[in-house]
């Protein structure tokens, strides 16, 4: 095995086995065969768990703590009614991915950056850095796009007030 593939385990086997999360977008058929059905959605695992413990270590960037297209377990058909915003437990799989297993009592907070210029000793302004996710409201799907472009029911993912993407 070359070094990338022991670092590559090591950074697998280092991970987290149970994460709390909150869903970003609908679930959503992901792949079938005829029989079987995988659904998936994006999940926002935030930066630090109720705890405060990190759970993005290993994961992905300090500034990026969403998983994409994280699928739904097979058992957990309730989870497929899930609407975006809605706490979820995460558990990994044997093969290292994260999958949905059900509903939780807790999801990531807010998330807060507040700048500090150590040589000059100022503080500047506060950063929401929290990413929420909601269906956009009729005056708001006339400001991004007008009816039409923008279809009802749209969902849109905010970091703070910044508008990131519509779904």
């Amino acid at each position: 095995m070359t070094t990338l593939t022991y670092l590559l385990h090591a950074e697998i086997k280092d991970a987290r086995q149970e994460l709390n999360g909150k869903t970003l977008t609908r679930p959503a058929l992901l792949v079938t065969d005829g029989e079987a059905i995988v659904y998936a959605c994006d999940v926002d695992i935030g930066i630090k768990d109720p705890a405060g413990n990190e759970q993005a270590l290993a994961l992905i960037d300090k500034y990026n703590t969403v998983l994409r297209n994280v699928t739904i377990a097979r058992a957990g058909y309730d989870m497929i009614y899930a609407d975006v915003g809605a706490a979820v437990r995460l558990r990994r799989t044997v093969s290292g991915r994260y999958e949905i297993v059900g509903f939780s009592d807790e999801m990531p907070g807010t998330y807060t950056r507040v700048p500090v210029d150590l040589n000059t000793l100022q503080i500047g302004m506060v950063e929401d850095m929290t990413l929420t996710s909601r269906s956009l409201t009729l005056l708001e799907l006339s400001t991004y796009g007008g009816f039409g472009a923008v279809p009802l029911g749209a969902i849109a993912v905010f970091q703070g007030a910044q508008l990131l993407q519509v779904t």
